[in-house]
């Protein structure tokens, strides 16, 4: 199980150790993956589903398929004093939005500046805070130039969109609304 975007709560640490205590397991062990990992030998598989559930209830990842593990983010505002934007937030309801490219094994990176210390590398879809807008970047990493910059509100909404289309798609330049209702060219097949 993992901690969502490698961060968690007291409370969320204080339901972790209640449920390990209430399993009779003595040890939490961190995991690679920033998770943690409860060594389960022994204990009734109904019992281990009830834990999960438990968790899940809290917080934590606890599915193979849940989206949050297709995006990473960085603390971002006020934790870093890099960070322009408080990413973690923002990273939660992208990888809801993200769920479908998720799936298809992209990835997402939602860094608060162009450090991009989460994830330094490309990601399918980079927004990287700057004054309160995210400069979005298409395959490539936090330090790319952006094709373009957008409140979260309206990146989000075009990843919504994009559900039936691709990312290159949703975010490529929309035509103006005179290009759109343009009269078509004689020959051009509608």
């Amino acid at each position: 199980m993992e901690a969502p975007f490698g961060r968690c709560t007291a409370a969320m640490l204080d339901r972790l150790a209640e449920v390990a205590d209430g399993l009779g397991i003595d040890e939490v062990r961190v995991s690679p993956t920033r998770g943690f990992v409860l060594p389960m030998r022994g204990v009734p598989s109904h019992r281990r589903g009830e834990a999960l559930a438990d968790l899940a209830a809290a917080g934590f990842v606890t599915a193979p398929d849940d989206p949050r593990r297709a995006v990473a983010t960085c603390p971002g505002a006020p934790a870093c004093a890099s960070g322009s934007t408080p990413t973690g937030a923002d990273a939660a309801r992208l990888a809801e939005a993200f769920r479908p490219f998720a799936a298809s094994g992209m990835t997402a990176h939602v860094s608060g500046c162009t450090k991009g210390c989460a994830h330094p590398a490309r990601a399918d879809l980079t927004l990287v805070a700057r004054n309160g807008r995210y400069g979005v970047v298409l395959d490539g990493s936090p330090g790319d130039a952006p094709a373009l910059e957008l409140t979260f509100d309206a990146a989000l909404e075009r990843v919504w969109r994009a559900k039936s289309g691709t990312l290159a798609q949703a975010f490529g330049p929309s035509p103006s609304p005179r290009q759109a209702f343009a009269e078509p060219a004689i020959g051009t097949t509608i």
